[in-house]
């Protein structure tokens, strides 16, 4: 199954995808327009992207679309991390994308990188949402005035905080909500 870039400079590329399985459930389209008009171009074109649980990139890579400046990837699948790297290679955007095979949570408490844009888009099984949340609202990951993109089971409920972040919008489209948070400047 292939993915389509929706905006920018790929927009109606394809990049490929892992064959189906448990927790392998790609951002469709409708969600990733949503989420891009929800940020607005200012909130990604120059930015420093990171894509936790990447799995094919997509978020990352359409970002990079759409202006950004660089995009890490952290998955720990060895395969989907083949994926992204060709996905990214097959766009010609390889020297922006960084590809790390890591567990999102021990990524986030490892790096000392900073952000302004970033995606989390677990399987829908996963129960570590506040672990998860504190550990990026509680460590400089996010630059001041950066933004976190959070797509989880809508039966899901999130805090309207963690540490420095804070939720400024939440939308439902159909089994998924998205909730998007955000580091006020100074």
């Amino acid at each position: 199954m292939a993915i389509r870039i929706t905006g920018g400079i790929h927009r109606g590329r394809q990049i490929g995808s892992p064959k189906g399985g448990p927790g392998v459930r790609p951002t469709t389209d409708r969600v990733k327009l949503a989420i891009f008009s929800v940020i607005g171009i200012e909130a990604v074109r120059g930015k420093k992207v990171l894509d936790l649980f990447a799995c094919t990139g997509a978020l990352g890579i359409e970002a990079i679309s759409r202006g950004a400046e660089s995009a890490c990837f952290v998955e720990r699948s060895q395969r989907n991390c083949k994926l992204i790297r060709d996905n990214l290679d097959d766009l010609g955007v390889g020297e922006v994308g960084l590809v790390e095979k890591s567990d999102s949570l021990k990524f986030i408490e490892k790096s000392e990188m900073d952000f302004g844009l970033v995606f989390l888009d677990p399987p829908f099984e996963e129960g570590n949402w506040d672990k998860i949340m504190n550990s990026l609202g509680n460590k400089d990951l996010v630059s001041p005035g950066g933004i976190v993109v959070a797509e989880h089971k809508a039966s899901s409920d999130l805090s309207s905080s963690y540490g420095i972040i804070t939720r400024f919008s939440e939308k439902r489209y159909g089994d998924s909500k998205v909730s998007f948070y955000e580091v006020k400047s100074g």
